[in-house]
């Protein structure tokens, strides 16, 4: 690639432990996805089923958080997706019975990446990569060293 091209950011989809940690906590890997989705770098994608978990979670353990996430639903691009009925199947092989919206909605939005903390709740794919935030921060200092070059 030339340098100074054009690259659209990578899909991220996010379960929605990633960004309560993300919100709460000013550093740690968590925090640096949401960061790199608020900058461009990343193209965040929450699932429907991942901002009902998120307020359901809020509302019983901090509902003191619940205007901070719904700042951050407001002030950073994030992508929803529908899922069809398709990709709800295809995630029932690779997810845990209650994680089935999450990678069904990472398959509608043509994600790269599914970033959780619960890694053993899903199995990757050849177009769907599961990782935990410190592995998707790692690759993005990789990828980063190579900018200008």
């Amino acid at each position: 690639m030339a340098p100074g091209a054009k690259t659209d950011p990578i899909a991220v989809c996010l379960d929605a432990d990633v960004v309560i940690a993300g919100l709460f906590s000013t550093s740690g890997a968590s925090h640096a996805i949401l960061v790199l989705g608020e900058v461009g770098l990343l193209r965040i994608v929450l699932p429907a089923a991942a901002v009902e978990e998120i307020r359901r979670n809020l509302g019983k353990k901090l509902p003191e958080a619940l205007p901070a996430f719904e700042s951050f639903l407001t002030s950073v691009f994030v992508e929803s997706s529908t899922p069809t009925s398709a990709d709800t199947r295809r995630a029932r092989s690779l997810a845990h019975e209650k994680d089935v919206p999450i990678m069904a909605a990472a398959f509608a939005a043509n994600s790269a990446i599914l970033v959780t903390h619960n890694t053993r709740h899903f199995k990757s794919c050849d177009d769907l990569r599961v990782v935990r935030p410190r592995t998707l921060i790692t690759e993005a200092r990789s990828w980063m060293t190579r900018f200008g070059r």
